[in-house]
């Protein structure tokens, strides 16, 4: 009897409309860490079932010679799953004709350059959480031209696209938000905060290309600066976090990260910097805790930040820091955050 052809989605699901024809079976199966990630996964595969309902839900898989595998081809990825990924990546460029710079703005300063007005070959999404916060965002809010004023604020709907979490799950293509942006643009006014969104996605794409320079050397104690370093490193639940400190941010956005999965990128920022100066923990610590429990987990874009912030990644002026109390300062001078997380009753 012949294998079936078998398309395995561990991530980039919004390209099914283009190559579902081309399987017998198409088998869902994401990666997850804890349950917050997993009911996210289980509501993209009742959308997907809606429009390939023979598709099946996998939690554990075992690879057959004839599988194919959409995934984010990160090294682990590539170390179980080998040939059988597939060549489509959810990126703005395919390929680039130059060598990866070690800092972003060099990279920028390239890349500009080959960004089209619009790309044509692009994916509809066809989930309706994608569908709703699209529409939401640049038709009835016109936040794109409020974007740059906004986007440090720690509290609320708005302060953020909210998309993060549909490019790392792969139900939205980064060229179609690439179109939306560049539409909103002509169909309203080109600011900064338009340019902004735009700058965001070419961060995104940056880490994805410096990875693929870089490889295993993001997981290394090292970083990209220094020798190969694959030793053990302790990994923390929420209990333990919380007894290391009485620090009230810190436990605001501890309790933020556990019941939505989520913290905002100036919330990030500042709890990866108290994490790796003030506690003096292992940044790779902070790597995995965030990898076990955002919901939109990047693995090049969140190891990239965390060794930038360590001071062994990209543009490597040793470590940032960041004064826990003028942060709130200036970005929650009302103490909404920490009223918000620290008064759950």
């Amino acid at each position: 009897m012949a294998e079936l052809n078998r398309l395995i989605i561990l991530n980039n699901p919004c390209f099914l409309p283009k190559i579902a024809k081309d399987y017998q079976q198409i088998i869902y199966a994401p990666l997850f860490k804890n349950e917050i990630q997993k009911k996210q996964f289980e509501k993209i595969y009742k959308e997907i079932i809606t429009f390939y309902p023979t598709t099946l839900w996998a939690e554990d898989i075992e690879l057959l010679p004839n599988d194919h595998v959409l995934a984010w081809d990160a090294s682990f990825e590539c170390k179980v799953f080998g040939k059988h990924i597939l060549n489509i990546k959810n990126r703005l460029f395919d390929r680039l004709d130059f060598d990866i710079p070690e800092s972003f703005t060099a990279f920028r300063k390239k890349v500009e350059k080959k960004l089209p007005k619009r790309f044509s070959d692009v994916m509809s999404p066809f989930t309706s959480d994608v569908k709703y916060e699209l529409d939401y965002y640049f038709e009835k809010t016109k936040l794109p031209l409020t974007y740059f004023e906004d986007r440090n604020q720690m509290v609320g709907r708005d302060f953020s696209t909210k998309f993060s979490r549909f490019l790392s799950q792969g139900t939205l293509d980064v060229r179609y938000l690439y179109n939306l942006i560049k539409d909103f643009e002509s169909a309203n006014e080109s600011n900064k905060s338009t340019y902004w969104l735009v700058f965001e996605l070419l961060w995104r794409e940056f880490f994805y290309w410096h990875y693929q320079k870089h490889k295993e050397k993001y997981f290394s104690q090292n970083g990209i600066v220094g020798k190969e370093d694959f030793s053990r490193f302790l990994k923390y639940d929420f209990y333990e976090l919380r007894q290391l400190t009485k620090e009230p941010f810190f436990h605001a956005a501890l309790n933020e990260l556990e019941q939505t999965g989520y913290m905002s990128n100036r919330s990030r920022q500042m709890f990866a910097s108290f994490w790796i100066n003030n506690l003096g923990l292992n940044w790779r610590s902070g790597a995995y805790f965030f990898e076990e429990n955002l919901i939109d987990y990047d693995v090049f874009s969140n190891y990239g930040n965390w060794m930038y912030l360590a001071g062994v990644g990209v543009d490597p002026r040793g470590k940032r820091y960041f004064n826990i109390a003028k942060q709130l300062k200036s970005y929650d001078p009302e103490g909404a955050y920490l009223n918000k997380w620290l008064n759950l009753n």
